[in-house]
């Protein structure tokens, strides 16, 4: 009697399985929820993501080795006024290391004049330094010379075979141009292994500068 309930119940333990499966697979495919901050004046209104490795390897076939942080942005014009887009009002700064820096343009990521950022130690100020080069800057006081021993290295990709990243990178990078709608496009910021929850993105506009956070 046993042996025969056992196996009348075979079917529903079989569709007991398959349900359990299909919602595991529905679990595992949805989207993951990636890091985003958003802030607004009466200028514009800005959405701002973090985009992560697996992301990058889907949009471009590489996530660069990991050495930019890569954040996309929204950017929703108010007031019935054009927008001037322009890749110079936009700092991300690291709050664990001080470090900050504007993006790069597709150029300086790939093709003939790509920059190639060599990570040392980290500069040693002598009462407190404040400069850059490439877009990298570090923060410090006002006075002082820095000690340029073990510093990160920017030196310049010198190649004359046309890079195929390059005409995708010029297609996905925020275009600098006057929009009246709203516009979608990538910032590519040479500052590696920063977790997005220790990064802030500043954007500055005619109205003020805006500051978000990702969570």
């Amino acid at each position: 009697m046993w042996i025969s309930r056992f196996r009348t119940s075979k079917p529903a333990v079989a569709a007991l399985l398959l349900f359990a499966f299909s919602f595991g697979s529905l679990l595992s495919g949805k989207e993951k929820k990636l890091p985003s901050g958003e802030a607004g004046n009466d200028v514009v209104q800005i959405l701002a993501t973090a985009l992560d490795s697996e992301q990058l390897k889907q949009t471009f076939g590489s996530d660069f080795n990991n050495g930019y942080a890569v954040i996309e942005v929204t950017l929703t014009p108010k007031g019935g006024k054009p927008l001037d887009v322009r890749l110079d009002d936009f700092l991300l700064r690291s709050d664990m290391s001080g470090e900050h820096t504007g993006p790069l343009a597709a150029a300086q990521i790939a093709g003939q004049g790509a920059l190639v950022v060599k990570r040392g130690d980290p500069p040693r100020s002598k009462g407190g330094f404040s400069g850059g080069f490439g877009g990298i800057m570090m923060g410090g006081g006002a006075m002082g010379a820095p000690d340029t021993s073990d510093r990160s290295k920017v030196e310049m990709k010198e190649s004359t075979e046309k890079d195929p990243m390059l005409s995708a990178l010029k297609r996905k990078i925020l275009a600098e141009r006057t929009v009246t709608e709203t516009v979608t496009g990538l910032l590519f910021f040479p500052l590696d292994k920063e977790k997005p929850k220790h990064l802030a993105l500043i954007y500055t506009t005619t109205s003020g500068k805006l500051r978000m956070q990702f969570r």
